[in-house]
């Protein structure tokens, strides 16, 4: 049986792809130091170890551990948190994945998958973007996902690394944090569950592409049995804010309150990635509609204490 060793395993995309790996027959390892992440959320079948990824105890478990697949999803999450302290966002997504990548290197991997961003691309001039887009990241966030997606190359190229990387769009989906700024369903569907005021940064002519979170569980792990290079996973579905609210309602069978407050400086004000690609090598289909999303979603959030 295989091995997949997870970094930021107990968090919202990581604990589904433990649990899509498991399904797949996989021998899974979790490491998390849930800054994020919750121990509840990883799979009882799967290993886990609580660790920073800066730690230098991380090689030395790596080494012993020996997987056969690498999935780093581990990172310091926040664009804003990351543009007020830019050196932090650096020491973890930096520094902690190289700590991670010094130590894959030493291994007879069959594949390192990097979970990089959508924020690479910034205000993308076409869409939907597709990989080879230029990138034009406005954050230290993406800066930071930018630069470890070129060291990897380097890796790749000068050390043999098998590296794929996979830039997801705008995931949702059940364990996905309200508090994150990124997470704009996840903070809608709760708001409108407690029947409280939906904030609307903007016009809410702002677009995105919402993907949910098992699809990306399904074509991250696609990508990594079968794929190289890079890959955007996404719907394919330019969305604005505004149209979001008037799904979420068609599913609660009521119209949500909202507030309008000023746009947030450096918003993107359109995004929507392509993955043909993906489509094409990785046969990776999105399965969740976005109102089955949306039901989904709010049903998880109703069930939580």
């Amino acid at each position: 049986m295989f091995k997949v060793l997870i970094t930021g395993g107990a968090g919202f995309i990581g604990s589904h792809l433990a649990e899509a790996a498991l399904r797949a027959g996989l021998s899974v390892v979790v490491i998390d130091d849930l800054s994020y992440g919750r121990r509840a959320y990883v799979p009882q079948a799967a290993t886990f170890h609580k660790l920073d990824v800066r730690s230098p105890q991380l090689s030395i478990l790596v080494r012993k551990l020996k997987p056969d697949y690498i999935c780093h999803l581990a990172a310091q999450r926040s664009v804003v948190q990351g543009s007020l302290h830019p050196a932090q966002d650096a020491a973890v997504n930096i520094v902690g994945s190289l700590n991670l990548i010094e130590a894959a290197r030493t291994l007879d991997l069959k594949k390192f998958l990097f979970v990089s961003t959508a924020a690479l691309y910034g205000a993308a001039r076409e869409l939907p973007t597709g990989e080879e887009a230029e990138q034009r990241p406005s954050s230290p966030y993406a800066l930071a996902k930018q630069t470890v997606e070129r060291y990897l190359n380097y890796y790749a190229q000068g050390e043999g690394l098998p590296v794929v990387v996979v830039r997801p769009s705008n995931v949702y989906g059940p364990r996905q944090d309200a508090s994150s700024e990124g997470g704009v369903v996840a903070q809608f569907a709760r708001a409108a569950l407690h029947n409280e005021v939906l904030l609307i940064e903007g016009r809410g002519e702002q677009t995105r592409d919402f993907i949910y979170v098992t699809d990306v569980a399904s074509g991250l792990l696609a990508a990594l049995q079968s794929g190289f290079g890079v890959y955007n996973l996404s719907s394919g579905q330019e969305v604005s804010i505004r149209e979001l609210v008037v799904r979420l309602g068609e599913v609660l069978g009521s119209v949500p309150k909202v507030n309008y407050a000023p746009a947030r400086a450096g918003d993107i004000g359109r995004s929507c990635l392509a993955s043909r690609r993906a489509e094409r090598e990785l046969g990776f289909e999105p399965q969740v509609p976005l109102l089955e999303g949306l039901r989904l979603q709010l049903k998880w959030l109703s069930e939580q204490k």
